[in-house]
């Protein structure tokens, strides 16, 4: 990622990538976003100021959500 303030809030869309046509798929942020909040029950954020590169905060619950069946 860039970082540029425009394509902060876009980053867990799917196929959203700043290398298109050059590799990149962008589902990898869509997939982990997936994991975080679906299956574990947590929570994942981005902060980004350009030069400055990227946070992303990740937090979990101490146990994991039951999954239905």
């Amino acid at each position: 990622m860039d970082g540029t303030a425009a394509e902060v809030p876009k980053i867990f869309d799917p196929f959203f990538t700043t290398k298109m046509g050059r590799g990149g798929t962008g589902l990898g942020m869509n997939i982990v976003q997936g994991i975080v909040v679906r299956i574990l029950g947590g929570s994942i954020t981005v902060d980004s100021a350009p030069g400055k590169g990227c946070t992303i905060t990740v937090i979990f619950p101490t146990c994991a959500p039951h999954m239905h069946d």
